[in-house]
């Protein structure tokens, strides 16, 4: 008997023991969801131009629903605009007409992708504001060339009013802050200079080297470059890696002829600078910028055999193209660049033609349908096409203010899908009150 149970206590140590070695059991490792980026944009947002008496607006386009989904009233004759936080988008208003809303900065207050309310902040009377920047939370700077003497005017957005002025040069007309939040930079047309300042005590910076009418300027990533486009078209490279100063000049050799703004892609560490009837792209990831392999891109004409018979501009003969636009998409995979010509007809005639950045070659070219001119007024805009993209890169969005309109391209397919008009217009509720016209985007940005 004890034989037995001696055997029986031998077979159940070797049973339990056998389960006890090297044998693989799968075991289950927690696979936390990715989120997605806060950063990216949901949706895009369109600032409209009612003139220089009646408010301006903000049309909200929804990226995935492709609606507009919330508009709002803005001050008269709104030019720029630049979004501060996940929920709130800044608008600079041009008009020097007077009334509540002129001469004023627009603070638009978003819940999710719809706006919930609106802030005015006012600015000195005649100061004719024409751009806004920041890279801070609670605070913003705008330009206001018609202030005496031109200035850039300081905003606390918690209190929503101008809390300083700096004296900057002649007619200014751009400017950038660095993304670490401690320099600011003006380009000032009017006397060929740079301006610079520590933003936090507003102390002067000293920026050396040779300008030519600068019409627009970003900062890299990491803070250590600026850039600098001259109205020659030549782009100068801006070393701003000295705590004390001064910055200067490093590099002058790359020229964007006829161009009038510039992209910067912080994802590829690249600049796009759409100008005459070209694309130049700029690997500036060192310390000197260089010119990307197979640029600069000469952008086609599309055929006008290729338009609609419905299109008015498929009839006529194409004049030259101008190179106005451009957007990048998040995903690093392409760039779409807007362009457009005026026939003999005075047909608006737009296009886009997608580039492939990793060959830096053109991919197709996609035709937005073309319609008379509006001369009187967008010829003289700053902006008279803007582009933006989709912070899921499914959608790039064209804006017209000839065509009073945001047209959609589906990335999926790099097709054009549909327009979205601009809101129509209202005036104050002042006898007899006639129904304004429909209004023209100035501006689009990615939004919240």
């Amino acid at each position: 008997m004890k034989q037995l149970l001696w055997l029986g206590l031998v077979l159940f140590l070797y049973v339990t023991c056998s389960g006890c070695g090297d044998t693989f059991r799968p075991i289950i490792i927690p696979n936390p969801p990715v989120f997605p980026n806060p950063a990216a944009a949901h949706t895009v947002v369109a600032i409209n131009d009612n003139g220089a008496v009646v408010p301006g607006s903000a049309m909200v386009i929804d990226v995935s629903g492709d609606t507009d989904v919330s508009v709002a009233n803005v001050g008269p004759a709104p030019v720029h605009a630049v979004q501060q936080t996940a929920s709130q988008v800044l608008v600079v208003n041009h008009s020097v007409t007077g009334g509540a809303l002129a001469d004023s900065i627009t603070k638009l207050n978003f819940n999710s992708t719809i706006i919930s309310s609106a802030n005015t902040i006012s600015l000195p009377p005649n100061s004719a504001p024409n751009f806004v920047a920041t890279t801070e939370s609670s605070q913003a700077y705008v330009l206001l060339p018609g202030y005496v003497p031109p200035s850039v005017g300081v905003v606390s957005t918690v209190s929503n009013n101008l809390v300083a002025i700096i004296p900057v040069g002649n007619n200014p007309v751009a400017m950038a802050e660095t993304p670490n939040s401690q320099k600011l930079y003006v380009a000032n047309q009017g006397d060929s200079t740079i301006s610079g300042f520590n933003t936090i005590d507003r102390s002067p910076r000293t920026v050396s080297g040779s300008f030519s009418a600068p019409l627009w300027v970003v900062a890299r990533s990491d803070s250590q470059r600026l850039y600098v486009l001259n109205g020659n078209g030549v782009v100068s490279t801006v070393d701003t890696t000295s705590t004390a100063g001064p910055d200067n000049v490093v590099d002058a050799s790359i020229n964007a002829p006829g161009a009038a703004y510039m992209l910067y892609d912080g994802n590829l560490n690249r600049l796009y600078i759409p100008g005459g009837s070209q694309l130049t792209m700029l690997d500036v990831s060192q310390s000197t910028p260089q010119v990307l392999a197979g640029g600069p891109i000469t952008i086609p004409t599309i055929a006008p055999s290729s338009r609609g018979p419905a299109d008015p501009c498929s009839s006529t003969s194409p004049q030259t193209l101008t190179v106005a636009a451009v957007a990048a998409l998040p995903d690093g995979s392409r760039a779409y660049v807007g362009s457009y010509y005026e026939d003999a007809a005075d047909n608006f005639c737009p296009q886009v033609t997608v580039i492939d950045v990793a060959s830096n070659t053109i991919k197709s070219s996609i035709t937005i349908p073309g319609f008379p001119a509006y001369d009187a007024f967008c010829s003289h805009t700053s902006f008279r096409v803007t582009m933006a993209a989709g912070g899921d890169s499914s959608r790039a969005y064209l804006a017209s203010c000839d065509g009073g309109m945001v047209n959609i391209i589906d990335t999926s397919s790099d097709t054009y899908g549909l327009n979205l008009p601009a809101p129509i217009g209202s005036l104050p509720p002042i006898p007899p009150n006639p129904q304004n016209p429909p209004q023209n985007p100035v501006f689009l940005i990615a939004g919240p």
